[in-house]
């Protein structure tokens, strides 16, 4: 979300900026409409594969640490937080996605300026095509060279 359409004379545009981010993912598309709510109650219980998104989490996370990118293993999500190794994350996320054409976020959208988020809710094949140009941007970006 940019300040583009906030007047000049709003005080504290960044903050206001964070704060609609997060309504944004509070209220809005993140949340299933009130037709999935009702279909939600017929899979109440179905359960998922978690060794399937362990495996994606150790793939990911594995690549990530070869690169040398700084980053919490998660524990309990299809998501992860690494540090962008560049001081501005949004320079970092533009690199991601048009240089190596990864799809990664910026974690100031969920409260983690200074981070990229990369989820891992793709198929493994995907992760594994990724692999490169996250080498590629380590080698670049971060410490270990």
């Amino acid at each position: 979300m940019s300040a583009s359409g906030i007047s000049p004379q709003v005080r504290d545009v960044e903050l206001l900026v964070s704060g609609l981010v997060i309504a944004n993912r509070v209220l809005g598309f993140v949340n299933a409409p009130a037709l999935f709510q009702h279909l939600v109650a017929g899979f109440q219980n179905t359960s998922v594969s978690i060794a399937e998104y362990e495996k994606k989490r150790d793939v990911l996370y594995e690549t990530l640490m070869e690169a040398g990118f700084e980053c919490v293993k998660p524990t309990g999500a299809f998501y992860m937080f690494p540090k962008s190794p560049i001081k501005d994350e949004l320079e970092f996320v533009t690199i991601m996605q048009q240089e190596e054409r990864i799809l990664v976020v910026p974690g100031r959208g969920f409260g983690r300026s200074g981070y990229i988020r990369i989820a891992y809710c793709v198929p493994l094949d995907t992760i594994y095509k990724a692999r490169p140009g996250f080498l590629r941007v380590g080698k670049r970006y971060t410490k270990k060279r």
